[in-house]
């Protein structure tokens, strides 16, 4: 969803950020459901460079419950605090992504912005990969595929090789760029995890069954605050034999606050 405002959005100070879009989203549009946590694309780095740059807004990703639903966001768009805004399909472009349109890294078809900049993967020629042609009458290489006619160029690197080789050196910084990129989401992803882990195994009571530390002195204060008095758990001393019991004498019965 393109066009999302920062001053609106970004920041605690903002009163909820993408809590509060959320709910915007699921309230002003019929039977649209998030099930995710939104985000905005590219990163927190990428934005505050974006916001440093004197930009306003930038765009955020984010899942609709339903397919239905989907593709019925996709053709009329969302509304939040009664702005309008288009929307498209998330398309997963890694550091590795290679476009076949363009013969470079980092993006797909897709989101390429050199359509009228066409490269060959195999020859650098103006032309997409799969109209590419030998032009050695007798050459039985079909379109889109190498010969031995062919001289090999890639587009990234100029070495003399076709874009998609091994040995380029653009490919090795792409995969190094996008592993670090998977390490990184699997660390904060593993942070999630913890996060949520301690807070599902976060007692409500302790092991004699009692209240937790945290929900007693939640319910002392409120009943500070309504002038109840305290619950006072009584436990009776066991008779041992030859001894009498406290019945009927002066001594209190234990208490267990």
């Amino acid at each position: 969803m393109h066009g999302v405002n920062f001053d609106r959005y970004l920041g605690k100070k903002t009163g909820g950020g993408f809590e509060k879009l959320r709910q915007e989203l699921q309230v002003e549009n019929e039977g649209v459901v998030l099930p995710l946590a939104i985000n905005w694309i590219g990163g927190p780095k990428d934005v505050q460079k974006k916001k440093a740059e004197g930009k306003k807004a930038s765009t955020v990703v984010f899942a609709v419950k339903g397919s239905i639903m989907a593709e019925k966001v996709l053709m009329g768009g969302l509304r939040a605090a009664g702005v309008k805004y288009d929307v498209e399909k998330f398309m997963n472009a890694r550091p590795d992504s290679f476009c076949g349109v363009c013969s470079r890294w980092g993006h797909v078809e897709a989101k390429c912005g050199s359509l009228k900049m066409l490269a060959c993967m195999l020859c650098v020629g103006r032309h997409l990969t799969k109209d590419h042609k030998c032009n050695i009458v007798g050459c039985k290489a079909n379109a889109g595929q190498n010969c031995t006619h062919n001289v090999d160029k890639s587009i990234n690197c100029k070495g003399n090789h076709i874009a998609k080789a091994n040995c380029c050196v653009k490919k090795q910084e792409a995969i190094k760029m996008a592993r670090e990129e998977r390490r990184t989401w699997k660390e904060r992803e593993g942070e999630c995890r913890n996060v949520t882990t301690d807070q599902q195994m976060k007692p409500d009571h302790t092991e004699d069954g009692g209240p937790s530390t945290a929900e007693a002195e939640k319910k002392a204060q409120d009943d500070e605050q309504t002038g109840k008095k305290p619950e006072v758990q009584v436990e009776a001393t066991p008779e041992i034999e030859g001894e009498s019991s406290n019945a009927g004498t002066k001594e209190p019965p234990m208490t267990q606050w």
